[in-house]
């Protein structure tokens, strides 16, 4: 995470696919909730109230855009083995 540079300060993040949130775990001297929020929209997921950059959300693949009870690979994102 230390090379993406919307991940500087994050110490850990999970996933939760049962809600399809994500709890990040950073440090408050490196970055700060804005930011993190703006680095997860730049990779085309929305960040609570800030709306996923829509030019990256496009280049997703179709199972991580679906709802959560309705993607294509029937796990949401995070299970279906995509690498991003």
């Amino acid at each position: 995470m230390e090379n993406v540079p919307q991940w500087q300060g994050v110490k850990a993040c999970t996933y939760d696919m049962q809600s399809a949130k994500v709890t990040i775990t950073f440090d408050a001297k490196s970055t700060n909730a804005d930011k993190l929020r703006e680095g997860i929209s730049k990779l085309g997921y929305n960040a609570d109230h800030v709306k996923a950059d829509p030019e990256a959300r496009a280049k997703l693949p179709k199972c991580c855009t679906a709802p959560k009870n309705a993607a294509g690979c029937g796990q949401g994102c995070g299970g279906c083995g995509h690498k991003h």
